[in-house]
């Protein structure tokens, strides 16, 4: 059972791996795009708001399909689409065709995350996620780290458009292998004492279909708002940096396009460490009795709280090597923050509701990943600098750091969800 829960988590991560690899081609065409199709930054900005807006209102619902049909079935589907949406950016003739490109992309990627989240709730018990969920956090942050080098390296030689194409081939591949592995522990071969560890996890409903009056009912507590709030915060400063780090790195600090590329990379090396090292600091502190619930946001909340800071220095940096050096950290405890959060999903929810949950908190995680590009963009052109977007971009995230220690509390139980009527205000 160890190899294939193992599989399960490593099959998530490379799936999340191509996912924002295609996420990335925009910003790394950044300068080539805006020149083609003659636009300023605040409407690039806007492509990347549009990508995360509709992934954002995808994620409403989406939950709630992973947690009735299943992951293997929904992700290998969603990687096909996803796929042929990226080419389809490549073909475009004009902003608003790649506008609308762009809005399939975010559409169709969606399932990305709530499926990795049930995977990992589905093969392991609470106690022991937060390392695999440190692990297939990594598959973003690996897709993002080798994002600048081999997609520049991709568009010196072939074109921004061919770039587009050929990681749409990257994802077609993906989704054969997916399907070719990937087995749900319902459909694999296990011992009796597999088959026991694996039904701690089971609920009182035996896993039963979740109804949708039964996932209405999430949104009456403060814990899943909490949720909603702090991913907000999250996702802005996570896009604001895959966004526009290359452009940051190139308008600020005036370096070459083939120098971001790599300059790009160190800081998005250093997060795919810290994403590790946020699921194993939760795993630890609740080994050593820290009650699951506070093992799981103490991490968040000071990942975020630190990355705030070391953001803060960065926007006031002057040269290339402190703010390399500032951002890196940063990168380091946003994304030890965010596999912590991911954690604290399955914590606070129960378990044939993990998806749904992740779901509606990645919605919120995408509603600031529709701002953050977009106002960045606005400032940088208002301003002609990086310094205000940075420092607003700073006191978010530790806006993100209070809110998921001070407001994520109790955890919601299927007991809470199958009652006719809801538990006060303060679970």
């Amino acid at each position: 059972m160890r190899r294939m829960q193992w599989a399960a988590v490593v099959l998530c991560a490379a799936a999340i791996a191509v996912n924002y690899l295609d996420r990335s081609t925009i910003a790394i065409a950044n300068p080539e795009i805006r020149k083609e199709f003659n636009i300023g930054a605040a409407q690039f900005g806007a492509l990347q708001s549009v990508w995360s807006l509709c992934y954002a209102f995808a994620q409403i619902p989406i939950g709630l399909v992973v947690d009735r049909l299943g992951p293997r079935t929904l992700l290998g589907a969603s990687l096909v689409l996803w796929s042929i949406a990226v080419a389809a950016g490549g073909l475009t003739a004009s902003f608003k065709q790649l506008f609308v490109a762009r809005s399939m992309l975010g559409i169709t990627e969606s399932p990305a995350y709530p499926t990795a989240v049930r995977v990992t709730s589905n093969w392991f018990q609470n106690r022991d996620r937060g390392v695999p969920t440190g692990v297939f956090n990594m598959g973003a942050n690996i897709g993002t780290a080798i994002a600048p080098p081999l997609l520049t390296a991709l568009m010196l030689l072939f074109g921004w458009r061919m770039m587009f194409i050929l990681m749409g081939g990257v994802g077609l591949l993906a989704a054969l292998v997916w399907f070719w592995l990937y087995r749900d522990p319902d459909a694999a071969e296990l011992t009796a004492t597999d088959r026991a560890y694996l039904d701690a996890n089971k609920s009182k409903r035996g896993g039963a279909h979740v109804a949708a009056r039964q996932w209405t009912r999430l949104f009456r507590f403060r814990t899943t708002w909490a949720m909603i709030f702090g991913a907000f915060c999250s996702g802005y400063g996570i896009w604001m940096y895959v966004t526009w780090l290359p452009g940051y790195l190139e308008g600020q600090h005036h370096i070459g396009i083939a120098q971001t590329g790599f300059l790009a990379s160190i800081p998005l090396v250093c997060s795919i460490f810290g994403a590790f090292f946020g699921g194993y600091a939760s795993d630890r502190l609740a080994a050593r009795g820290v009650p699951i619930v506070q093992a799981r946001k103490l991490p968040t909340a000071l990942g975020y709280l630190g990355s705030g800071l070391f953001t803060a220095l960065a926007a006031y940096s002057t040269t290339p090597g402190p703010a390399i050096l500032w951002i890196s950290i940063a990168m380091f405890l946003l994304w030890f923050a965010v596999a912590a959060k991911w954690t604290l999903i399955t914590a606070v929810s129960p378990q044939d509701y993990c998806a749904s949950c992740s779901s509606i908190q990645n919605f919120g995680s995408y509603l600031g990943g529709t701002c953050s590009p977009f106002i960045t963009g606005l400032i940088v052109d208002k301003t002609g600098s990086f310094v205000l977007a940075l420092a607003l971009g700073s006191v978010i995230m530790i806006a993100g750091a209070a809110i998921y220690y001070f407001l994520v509390a109790s955890p919601i139980t299927d007991a809470d969800l199958e009652a006719s009527s809801p538990r006060p205000a303060t679970a």
